[in-house]
């Protein structure tokens, strides 16, 4: 597959962050992007270009009616200098089904892998160095047509942005509090809790900021219906350990299918721990936490790959777990994860792809 690639001058260049502690995420962005327009019923030429601003027409279908979908992906800097990628093949999987939902063209597998690894090749000496730092990958698609009569578009923009990003534990691996949301949702039945698309996180925004006003990192989501089976933390899934068994809650339509989550499923069971894909209330939750019987709970991601929970919020009081400190299942998988996605260690599961 053939790909354009833009020529930049030096003035072109960026000046790259002076050192990995002072990145944040999302906030730093390379000096080139991917870029591939769909038109008259097919993807046109791919190229690399400079990163820059996109030009739409204010009546495009994206800004009035949401036709977006991204993922989120990341390249891992190894020892021996080489970048890393975790489970490709699963990140343009998952894209195409937010496509298909969206009523949005699926991008040809070939054309995603070879456009993120030509950009990666190029855009190298960005990744950082830190163990917990990443070259985050933002690949996006938006419908471009300008109309504003409610229907799909029928010409879409699909690139790839690369953002260097530092730690998600700054200042190491600890515990985070989580705010357990009772009047407000994230997903019901039917509608696109399953799908990464923009309007799924829009409407985690009011709560979020209320959260975090109040002090907490993290919002804890409850079940569209009943309001009160937990689904996810933030943007990512959520595990329990009671009695030395691992919860989460199952893939229903409202949860999205994190390969964060997949993954830690697959080294927990290969650790010898029994793993239950099961509903739980938030009754039973607290409960338990009473008891004593819940020990450990975290959350698992593509930003954090494992972020153990200290307390929840819950009802006007706080339940502290394992005294807000972090658990060995929690501290096991998180390693073992990392490990494989920084090159430490061996990966037997076929999930690394080395590709500088």
């Amino acid at each position: 597959m053939e790909i354009t690639i833009e020529s930049l001058s030096l003035e072109d260049l960026k000046v790259k962050y002076s050192s990995d502690e002072e990145l944040g995420f999302g906030q730093v962005f390379t000096d080139r992007m991917f870029i591939v327009n769909y038109e008259e019923d097919q993807w046109k030429i791919p190229r690399i270009v400079k990163y820059d601003n996109i030009e739409l027409n204010p009546s495009a279908v994206c800004l009035h009616y949401g036709q977006t979908i991204f993922e989120g992906q990341k390249a891992y800097r190894t020892p021996e200098g080489n970048l890393n990628l975790f489970r490709l093949d699963k990140n343009i999987e998952r894209f195409n089904s937010s496509a298909r939902r969206l009523v949005m063209p699926e991008i040809d597998e070939e054309l995603y892998r070879t456009g993120l690894i030509t950009l990666l090749k190029l855009e190298k000496d960005w990744a950082p160095k830190k163990l917990g730092s990443s070259l985050y990958i933002r690949p996006t698609m938006i419908a471009t047509t300008p109309m504003l009569g409610l229907r799909t578009a029928q010409d879409f923009i699909f690139y790839i942005i690369l953002s260097p990003s530092g730690p998600y534990f700054p200042e190491g691996f600890q515990c985070v509090n989580i705010y357990v949301s009772e009047n407000y949702i994230r997903a019901a039945p039917g509608g696109m809790g399953n799908v990464k698309t923009g309007g799924n996180y829009a409407a985690s925004l009011l709560v979020t900021a209320e959260a975090t006003r109040k002090g907490f990192n993290q919002v804890l989501w409850l079940d569209a219906i009943h309001k009160r089976y937990i689904e996810e933390v933030g943007a990512m899934n959520i595990f329990f350990i009671i009695d030395d068994e691992i919860f989460t809650p199952p893939l229903s339509g409202t949860i999205l299918p994190g390969i964060t989550r997949e993954s830690i499923l697959t080294l927990a069971n290969d650790s010898g721990y029994y793993v239950r894909e099961k509903a739980l209330s938030i009754d039973f939750v607290i409960e338990s936490i009473g008891n004593g019987s819940l020990t450990e709970c975290f959350a698992a991601g593509t930003a954090a790959s494992v972020a153990p929970i200290g307390s929840l919020y819950y009802q006007d009081k706080s339940y502290m777990i394992n005294k807000s400190t972090v658990g060995p299942i929690s501290k096991l998988l998180y390693t073992n994860l990392i490990d494989i996605q920084y090159g430490r260690k061996e990966d037997p599961y076929g999930w690394i792809e080395t590709i500088i």
